[in-house]
């Protein structure tokens, strides 16, 4: 028998075993590696989170306090500028006004992207829609045949509906690292039991390696991570990071109260109007 044909032969269940052998071997350390670089950075990010608490915490917070009221002014503004052109009284009471979504703000303060994130809901939810839709695309058991798949799938699709419901974003992504439905039909095709524990095994640590990739590509993407990395190089150059973010912050704390004066004084303005415009 020529090595052409030995080589298309299918392989025997021994032969089949001491591959698998190796690959766990080998998932077994790439897991290792991605989820050790995971930790490295993750136990750095989280003692720089501490001390942006610690030493511009209560600075923070007052901005984003500033920013949320200079939001609903400027939303009150808006709906109050679409009832002058309506011809109408703007009355917060009347189920016309009810349901709109704040008004765009308009803001040029590019240092804002500069910022630790404090609250990402909006987003979140934005992904979390977004995420649904593809794994019910991927789960969805009325997509699937009868058998095992369909059975993995119906799990599947609970556990996603679940998670949703939930507003669970970090349990969505990790469902959408679960096996696809049609490794699981391979899995059940597969008849020696020590051949299909071994791959099962290869798979599992492949997809937790796959889940500790994602959450490095997310931890890295995250405006803590980047202002972590830009203060290192600054105090690696010798500058005082820290005060130089201090400073802008309370340049930006200035300038928003100005803006809610602004917008404070206009949106009296409206409504004065608005009242004597009433009178007979």
């Amino acid at each position: 028998m020529t090595n052409q044909n030995r080589a298309l032969q299918p392989a025997t269940p021994a032969q089949q075993r001491r591959q698998y052998q190796t690959d766990l071997r080998q998932a077994q350390a790439d897991l290792l590696e991605a989820e050790a670089e995971l930790a490295k950075l993750q136990a750095a990010v989280n003692a720089f989170r501490m001390q942006c608490r610690l030493k511009i915490g209560r600075l923070l917070d007052e901005y984003l306090e500033l920013r949320g009221q200079k939001q609903t002014l400027w939303t009150r503004l808006q709906l109050l500028q679409q009832a002058e052109e309506f011809g109408i009284p703007y009355d917060e009471d009347d189920p016309f006004w009810h349901g709109r979504d704040p008004a765009d703000l308009y803001d040029d303060l590019p240092e804002d992207n500069l910022l630790p994130e404090m609250d990402n809901t909006e987003r979140d939810r934005a992904a979390e829609k977004r995420l649904f839709r593809e794994l019910a695309r991927k789960f969805h058991p009325d997509l699937a045949p009868a058998g095992a798949e369909r059975a993995y799938m119906t799990m599947m699709m609970t556990a996603v509906n679940a998670a949703y419901s939930q507003h669970n974003l970090e349990a969505l992504r990790d469902l959408a690292d679960e096996l696809d439905p049609a490794l699981v039909a391979e899995l059940a095709e597969i008849e020696a039991v020590e051949i299909r524990r071994l791959r099962e095994q290869i798979l599992k640590l492949q997809r937790r390696r796959r889940r500790a990739i994602r959450r490095l590509r997310q931890l890295r993407q995250e405006n803590m991570t980047k202002l972590w990395q830009k203060a290192r190089e600054l105090e690696a150059d010798g500058r005082p990071w820290w005060e130089d973010v201090r400073q802008d912050l309370l340049k930006l704390i200035d300038r928003r109260r100005k803006e809610i004066g602004e917008l404070e004084t206009a949106v009296a303005q409206f409504e004065t109007q608005a009242t004597n415009d009433s009178r007979p």
